[in-house]
């Protein structure tokens, strides 16, 4: 029984994992298994990558309307990341969880841990890559960054991986077995609505 069903809030689910790492392919299983959860999109200042959409993988702003909104306290958490500013608007997480519908937030560790100071009743997942070779191997796939670029990525990943263990969850995504990460977040989700006190999340 979800939240909805219940008459009471949506749960916050936080879902964090390395660059490369295959945390869209997961959200995106998780919505094509019917999972009702709403997926909050999060504003970059970045340029979009090739097959990226506004409004449906980020909101692609302005350094200037990036600004704006931090100065009016319009975004639950905010962080530098990989030389581009990333933020989660508040406003459509708060109307979603009041409605009684999960959210899921895509965040990296430093924006986790923001969010896990301000809302510690949060739920928080960590998706990790088979190993760091694997995780080189699926960035190289890629062709969306200069080899600068990835050296970057892999070692913001070291560090990502050491703060793992404070995360309430960890899943690890191996190489040919996505459908048993898909699987394990879906039941993560499933055991959070099956605590007898539900933690429900104050945005």
């Amino acid at each position: 029984m979800t939240s909805q069903q219940r008459g009471a809030p949506g749960l916050l689910f936080v879902l964090s994992a390395p660059s490369g790492a295959g945390k869209d392919t997961v959200i995106r299983r998780l919505k094509e298994r019917g999972v009702p959860i709403r997926v909050a999109v999060t504003v970059t200042t970045r340029a979009p990558r090739s097959g990226e959409i506004d409004g449906v993988h980020y909101y692609f702003i302005s350094r200037e309307e990036y600004d704006r909104m931090l100065a009016n306290d319009e975004l639950l958490e905010h962080a530098e990341v990989h030389g581009n500013w990333y933020g989660v608007p508040r406003k459509h997480i708060r109307e979603w969880l009041a409605a009684g519908e999960d959210v899921l937030l895509k965040i990296d560790v430093q924006g986790a841990a923001t969010v896990r100071q301000k809302i510690p009743e949060a739920i928080f997942t960590f998706l990790a890559p088979q190993s760091i070779s694997e995780l080189n191997r699926r960035l190289n796939a890629r062709h969306s960054e200069t080899e600068a670029e990835r050296a970057r990525r892999l070692q913001n990943a070291s560090y990502e991986l050491a703060q793992q263990d404070w995360y309430d969850y960890r899943v690890v995504n191996r190489q040919g077995h996505l459908e048993e990460a898909v699987e394990k977040v879906r039941a993560i989700i499933t055991a959070e609505h099956c605590r007898v006190k539900l933690r429900h999340a104050k945005v």
